[in-house]
């Protein structure tokens, strides 16, 4: 994904903090494991976000061991994985194959690194992921290709545009809980991809615009720089964002959450929200992980 479902640290328990640090560790040793150290790089935000709310709803606790890194030779904590963790970082690979693709397909200029992770890694950990995951694989395929039709056809609308994406998401939800899937969890899954669709539209609008690259937000409007953007759009991004964001938050309050509760509380109800008020007063510093 794009790493953009960012906890705040700040208002944050310690506890919540090292059980969060402890599955982002653990991921990111998991995909080391399973995919190389090369992919490692992927590890993102929302892939935790992911993680921690398929653990709680499936009633999942952690194990955890200490363990040095290879960026830190100190020990630190950090969650063991499961059969569960191993599929959502086959999610994760599929996600990245997909994106690399729809990259390739969009960009007017190659990128040579892009080329080399595409065709030189993921690839390769990509037969795995779909041999593992074919159902969700297929409805990827098929989602990146409406997308495709869409901005070939210069669609207008933004919902329709971003429809693709928060299907995926939704059907991934379904996918990794099965009969523990609720309603609320599938909306919520799919209005927080309307919700990254959108925020990365307006984080990437300077470059695809001097790229020459597909960005919804181009579409029908004479784009001249970004403070001028967001002055003549400010309402519209208002609504897109926040209209998304209300409806993650309602279904997430209905959500029973017993096991890491805390930081995904935190996620939702602060960072979230905090990411979206930064990219709405165009404090376009959005770090995401890319390839």
């Amino acid at each position: 994904m794009f790493g953009y479902v960012i906890p705040d640290k700040m208002n944050m328990f310690m506890k919540d903090y090292f059980h969060y640090r402890a599955h982002y560790c653990g991921l990111c040793k998991r995909i080391g494991k399973d995919c190389g150290q090369f992919m490692r790089l992927s590890t993102n935000y929302d892939l935790v976000f992911l993680d921690l709310l398929v653990h709680d709803v499936l009633g999942l606790k952690s194990e955890y061991k200490n363990e040095p890194c290879i960026l830190s030779p100190k020990k630190k904590s950090i969650a063991k994985g499961d059969d569960v963790t191993d599929k959502i970082v086959d999610v994760n690979t599929l996600l990245m194959y997909y994106k690399l693709l729809d990259d390739k397909v969009d960009s007017s200029k190659p990128n040579p690194l892009k080329s080399i992770a595409r065709v030189g890694v993921v690839s390769s950990k990509y037969k795995k992921a779909k041999k593992n995951l074919p159902e969700l694989d297929k409805i990827y395929d098929n989602e990146y290709t409406r997308l495709r039709e869409y901005e070939v056809a210069n669609e207008e609308s933004l919902d329709k545009l971003a429809d693709p994406f928060a299907n995926m998401l939704r059907q991934t939800i379904k996918h990794l809980l099965g009969e523990k899937c609720t309603e609320d969890l599938e909306t919520l899954m799919y209005f927080l991809g309307k919700w990254i669709y959108y925020i990365d539209a307006i984080d990437d609008i300077d470059k695809d615009y001097n790229k020459g690259e597909f960005n919804p937000l181009l579409v029908g409007y004479n784009y001249e720089n970004k403070d001028k953007f967001f002055i003549d759009n400010q309402s519209r991004l208002d609504f897109m964002l926040m209209s998304s964001y209300n409806k993650m938050f309602e279904c997430f309050e209905k959500i029973e959450l017993t096991i890491n509760n805390g930081p995904l509380t935190n996620i939702v109800w602060y960072g979230i929200l905090m990411r979206t008020k930064d990219i709405l007063a165009n404090k376009c510093d959005c770090k995401k992980i890319r390839i």
